[in-house]
């Protein structure tokens, strides 16, 4: 008897687990902080992702959330406006995996420095004039930070090798 009573507890516990909402269970740490519109973007095109860090600020009359985090083995970033629109999406890769013509002025520019993280950036959406607008196409950026002498920089440029940010040499992070 002591057992089956033992068995039927377990059961009626996982039971209870059932009917957990889903949502409850898979919540990401500091999906919580994120609106509404912004946690549900991110939670359907990351399912499962951890978040590592959440940033907000107003870029162009909107505000956006910048959230770092880890989904399928990869680190990643992406751009939520707070209406729920992703306006970009960043992959840290390997810098042989930039295209030649975005390398040459990468490698140009980190000349006698010591090339680190190396992000490629989808863009899909930017902000103007207090609204969220769709690009033509998705324009497609590298980002590489650098080190040299104790200073950072950081290097930004489309697919073409067109230098779309200059790296300034600031102090070392």
């Amino acid at each position: 008897m002591a057992i089956s009573r033992g068995l039927m507890r377990c059961m009626a516990v996982l039971c209870g687990l059932a009917l957990v909402p889903a949502t409850a269970r898979a919540q990401k740490p500091g999906a919580e902080k994120l609106p509404e519109a912004v946690r549900k973007t991110f939670e359907a095109k990351f399912p499962g992702a951890e978040i590592e860090k959440i940033e907000s600020e107003e870029e162009g009359g909107v505000m956006v959330y910048d959230v770092e985090f880890r989904h399928e083995g990869h680190e990643k970033e992406t751009d939520i406006a707070a209406d729920g629109t992703m306006l970009e999406f960043t992959l840290v890769i390997e810098a042989r995996a930039v295209p030649e013509a975005a390398m040459k002025p990468i490698r140009a520019a980190a000349e006698g420095a010591r090339m680190k993280r190396v992000e490629e950036i989808k863009i899909t959406h930017e902000t103007r004039g207090g609204k969220v607008v769709k690009l033509p196409r998705t324009a497609t950026h590298y980002a590489v930070e650098m080190t040299k002498g104790g200073k950072t920089a950081e290097i930004v440029v489309d697919a073409d090798g067109k230098v779309v940010e200059e790296p300034n040499w600031g102090a070392a992070k």
